[in-house]
């Protein structure tokens, strides 16, 4: 927190959302620091602090005057700016008018383009305390919310009524209004407990007295304080929390002083899945769960409050979850009631997307593409039957009462279901790991039938997008497809399967509109997440673009030859492996670029010189070991071999003529390098690689 703010704002509420704070926050600094950057203000430093009624912004070193500033103006061309006589036009007449300077200021400077007018002026340097009031106006206009609302009978709108301005710089009063709502040095006490307004005479006082009047200013700190009391709470307990990061977030902007209520409900909800009473307490009331040392719920939650604990508050808070829970229960025995089997042709109901279809539709696709990679994976029988009932249960949840009300529980609660009914285990975890990872450091799916349904889901729900026009453009991405992508990759790679995408692809284009034309799209797009996994994962841009070669998906052999090759670049031998490459390339670069289609032949009879010769048989006997090498994806070993070669290559570059004039000898002499440039191009592209 800013401890030496010479500039203070609060803007006093009523309680707003907890969800349109954080995003305000940031909303509020950058536009505040751009104000002040516009309007020639200096300052040192800017904070934001928010509580459910109130933004504050306090600034230090924020300075009483503008900057003086001398600006260049460009004026019109010579010939727009002044007649045949040397009069000034109406032209220049308007420059001077609309940038406040005379005739006497101008003068006529030479450009790129001609002659043109130019004049310099000096930017009046006006008072910071006359300025502030228009920042704060076009702040309270201006901030983007997710809706605002109109009170008593004003016309300026907010999320929430605006009850007051405390406004102090220097310590004095920055008088101003916004339709009859006037600044002061007031502001307000914990809307319960010390309801009453505060004179702040001094910026440096402000943060102790809130605090004394039960307001903690700073949210980071309101949010670490409700950690440690959560944590101690639960273990008081008898359990341990249940920690939720995005609970927590949210219940900082719920309360101005927090206090933490432990409350305990019936044992006898504990009956139904703990996912579902977590989803109930979380969702609908903003309640922390209490766990055992296994993991498993246990019949007690915790309540931030704004107020501390009394009889009426406990049995309040038990009376609501109750009810909740009546509810979630209710739920879970109708739905069992109907297997999830039996759900299938209800989805042939329920819409997915207008230009795709019904849930059914999509379960279908998601089917075929399943189909695609069980065929190109070489997965047993046993395993496709699995993959194939996943499938097929994989959308029915969706039709249940529990995920119509909590649709944060799909996939979850089928996998619950699916149990519950006797479904084979890989099946029923597959219902949920189609969704993985749902979050940035979730897990992936690592058992096959899971892996098969995830992929296909993402693979359906990108090709789908794209066939209906839902394209990611600059940072819009509604429907989360690089996040997938990503996935995709990532699940490929660490669990080392082998194959091409864009096979996966082609056998089921048909499914889509115009499905065969977007596969290149959907490459490009996928092969753009690799490159971004690629980078996180250490590698340099040139080493993936030697790798990333046109016409390849195979992410998990093009993850192994980037990995492989930016492992080989810190040997001191790469230099030489390098530099044999590019010896090679250079010379047939330039001969193909004139000779594009021009077949090369090659016979060993035409060998004359021992340096060639020593190069060809080099390769050809080791042929077979490089090919095992390939296949078997080890490429350090088949780096080693080229670097083992690099004396030969030197040799043959240094004693023989390999545009030799007879046309035979130069095609028998450059096949021999071909032959071995083709051996890695096909893998890697060593001209793209930085020395």
């Amino acid at each position: 927190m800013i401890k030496d703010a010479n500039f203070l704002c609060e803007i006093g509420t009523e309680e707003i959302p907890a969800g349109y704070i954080p995003p305000a926050i940031n909303g509020i600094e950058s536009l505040f620091k751009e104000k002040l950057v516009a309007a020639r203000i200096d300052f040192d430093e800017i904070e934001v602090y928010a509580t459910p009624r109130r933004f504050t912004i306090m600034i230090s070193g924020l300075k009483e005057t503008q900057r003086s500033e001398t600006v260049e103006l460009k004026g019109p061309s010579k010939q727009a700016a002044f007649d045949k006589d040397g009069n000034p036009t109406k032209a220049l007449e308007g420059f001077l008018k609309a940038n406040g300077v005379s005739l006497a200021d101008v003068e006529l400077l030479e450009t790129e383009k001609g002659s043109y007018v130019f004049a310099k002026r000096t930017l009046a340097s006006g008072k910071t305390e006359d300025i502030i009031p228009q920042i704060i106006e076009s702040l309270v206009y201006n901030l983007p919310f997710p809706k605002r609302m109109r009170w008593a009978d004003k016309t300026v709108t907010f999320p929430r009524p605006i009850s007051y301005f405390l406004v102090l710089f220097n310590d004095k009063v920055v008088p101003f209004e916004i339709e009859g709502i006037k600044s002061g040095n007031l502001t307000r006490g914990h809307f319960v407990q010390f309801n009453r307004m505060i004179e702040i005479n001094k910026i440096s006082e402000y943060v102790n007295k809130l605090r004394e009047n039960w307001v903690i200013i700073d949210h980071r700190e309101r949010k670490e304080i409700i950690r440690q009391e959560l944590l101690k709470a639960a273990e008081a307990a008898g359990g341990f929390l249940l920690e939720d990061e995005d609970l927590l977030n949210t219940v900082t902007f719920l309360v101005e002083k927090p206090h933490i209520i432990v409350c305990e409900f019936d044992q006898k909800f504990l009956e139904v899945p703990d996912i579902v009473l977590i989803a109930e307490m979380k969702e609908h009331q903003k309640y922390f769960a209490v766990i055992d040392k296994e993991g498993r719920l246990i019949n007690k939650f915790l309540v931030t409050a704004n107020n501390p604990e009394t009889p009426n508050i406990i049995k309040g808070n038990v009376k609501v979850i109750s009810a909740r829970f009546n509810d979630a229960e209710f739920f879970y025995r109708e739905d069992a009631k109907v297997k999830l089997e039996d759900r299938l042709e209800s989805l042939k109901r329920v819409l997915f997307h207008k230009e795709l279809g019904s849930i059914y539709d999509k379960v279908m696709r998601v089917k075929s593409i399943s189909e695609a990679l069980v065929s190109l994976l070489s997965i047993d029988n046993e395993t496709a039957r699995k993959i194939m009932r996943a499938v097929m249960l994989s959308k029915t949840d969706l039709d249940t009462a529990m995920v119509y009300e909590f649709a944060s529980l799909q996939g979850y609660i089928g996998r619950i279901y699916a149990l519950n009914e006797g479904e084979d285990k890989e099946v029923a975890e597959a219902i949920n790991d189609q969704y993985k990872p749902r979050f940035s450091g979730d897990s992936i799916p690592t058992a096959m039938v899971s892996i098969v349904v995830s992929l296909s889901e993402k693979i359906d729900n990108i090709f789908g997008s794209f066939s209906v026009g839902n394209i990611p453009k600059g940072s819009q991405d509604p429907y989360a497809l690089r996040r997938q992508a990503n996935a995709i990759v990532d699940i490929i790679i660490r669990n080392g399967l082998k194959f091409q995408l864009v096979d996966v692809l082609k056998a089921v284009s048909s499914n889509y509109r115009d499905g065969f034309s977007l596969i290149g799209k959907l490459i490009d797009f996928v092969n753009g997440r690799a490159r971004t996994i690629f980078t996180e994962a250490g590698f340099r841009y040139d080493e993936i673009d030697a790798c990333m070669l046109e016409g390849n998906s195979d992410y998990l052999e093009l993850y192994k030859r980037a990995e492989s090759l930016n492992v080989y670049r810190k040997n001191e031998k790469f230099g030489q492996l390098l530099l044999g490459f590019k010896r090679m390339n250079n010379i047939l670069s330039a001969f193909r670029k004139e000779n594009k289609d021009y077949k090369l032949s090659f016979s060993e009879s035409l060998l004359e010189e021992k340096e060639e010769r020593d190069l060809y048989f080099f390769f050809a006997e080791r042929r077979k070991q490089m090919e095992d090498f390939i296949s078997h994806s080890k490429y350090i070993e088949l780096f080693e071999l080229m670097t083992e070669a690099k004396p030969l290559i030197d040799s043959f570059f240094d004693k023989v003529l390999v545009m030799d004039k007879r046309i035979e000898i130069r095609d028998n002499r450059l096949f021999i390098l071909e032959s071995v440039l083709n051996i890695f191009n096909n893998l890697i592209d060593f001209s793209k690689i930085s020395e």
